[in-house]
Parts: structure tokens; C-alpha cells; sequence
């Protein structure tokens, strides 16, 4: 990690590392949604992992090495002559990259996950090659602007059941969202 994280609020505020706005309920709410450690929780789209690591101070029991519990997901820096590594927050064994935005994470993270957070994913289609994937998924969580809510969302709908989440957690104009894995 090369920066100092930021002091966060109860209010959500963006921050320039962070495409989510991020707040301390926030975080709260994720730790409490999410599987719990030692089970793997991916979160893909992580960027530098500002919110991924701001989670892992806040809740530093998701911070385990051994075994893993948590690990941030982005593409690979891909710019020519770029040796700036994607992931400037995160410790290193909590972050992995993959070739595009495109791409799964490893095929044995992904089977292995219990948790998936999708924090401003470009296409609907990764979010259900996700949960397609991933058979021990059992939370998901997906963190992006409202006006894409419905078709991001699709995949989830016909996956699981949404939990109800409180209002205030993100700026106006962002959505967060919960699905449960449906019996049977």
C-alpha cells in the first residue's frame, strides 16, 4: 500500500481513488451482509481497492492471510511503459487482477467464493458469468449508479432474493443492492 487511507464519516463522500462514494455506514452495512471470514468474499471492480481496504481496517477480521477471506478484483494496468501496479491500498495478498473487464477472477477463487461485490461493473453479463461460476455463492452485493440499477441488477433477480438495504449509505444518484442465493 503506498497512500494513507482516508478518516471517513457517517455521510458518504467521494473520494478521487474510489468510483463509490464511501461512508462509515457503509462499511458497517458490507461486514454485516457479507459471509463471514474464513468463507472468500470477492469484490470485483476494486480499482486501487480504496473501499476494499477501508473495509478491512474498519473490520480488521476480514483482513486474515491465511486463509485469504477477501480479495479485491480489477484489470490489470494494460498502459504501455506503466509499472504503477491497479491496486494502491489494498495489502498485496488481497488483491488479484484478470486480463479485462471481461474476465473471471481465478477459477478456484471463483468457485470458492461466498460473497461477490460488484462495485460499478460495466456489463450485466459479468455478473451473471459470476454467479454461474461460483456455485457456493450464497451474497451478493452491487454498488454503482441508480440509472443502471435495473439492468445490472437482471442477472440477480433471476439468481436470488433481494434483502432490503437502508437508505444513506451512498451519494444521491448511487445504489447499493443485496440478493440472498434462492432455495431450491
Amino acid at each position: 500500500m503506498d497512500h494513507q487511507l482516508p478518516e471517513l464519516t457517517s455521510r458518504p463522500t467521494r473520494h478521487p481513488q474510489s468510483c463509490a462514494s464511501i461512508s462509515r455506514p457503509l462499511l458497517s452495512f458490507l461486514n454485516s451482509v457479507l459471509p463471514n471470514p474464513p468463507h472468500l468474499t470477492l469484490s470485483i471492480g476494486s480499482g486501487p481497492g480504496l473501499l476494499e481496504a477501508l473495509l478491512l481496517h474498519h473490520h480488521p477480521s476480514r483482513a486474515g492471510t491465511e486463509p485469504v477471506s477477501f480479495l479485491g478484483v480489477e484489470v490489470s494496468t494494460t498502459a504501455p511503459g506503466s509499472t504503477r501496479p491497479v491496486n494502491r491500498f489494498l495489502p498485496e495478498q488481497n488483491a488479484a487482477t484478470v486480463g479485462g473487464t471481461w474476465a473471471l477472477a481465478a477459477t478456484q477463487a471463483v468457485e470458492e467464493a461466498a460473497g461477490l461485490v460488484f462495485v460499478y461493473p460495466r456489463d450485466g453479463e459479468l455478473i451473471r458469468r459470476y454467479l454461474d461460476a461460483g456455485r457456493r455463492v450464497e451474497v451478493v452485493v452491487w454498488v454503482g449508479p441508480r440509472c443502471d440499477l435495473d439492468s445490472m441488477t437482471g442477472p440477480l433477480r433471476d439468481w436470488g432474493v433481494e434483502v432490503p438495504v437502508p437508505e444513506g449509505m451512498v451519494e444521491e444518484g448511487e445504489g447499493v443492492v443485496v440478493f440472498r442465493r434462492r432455495d431450491g
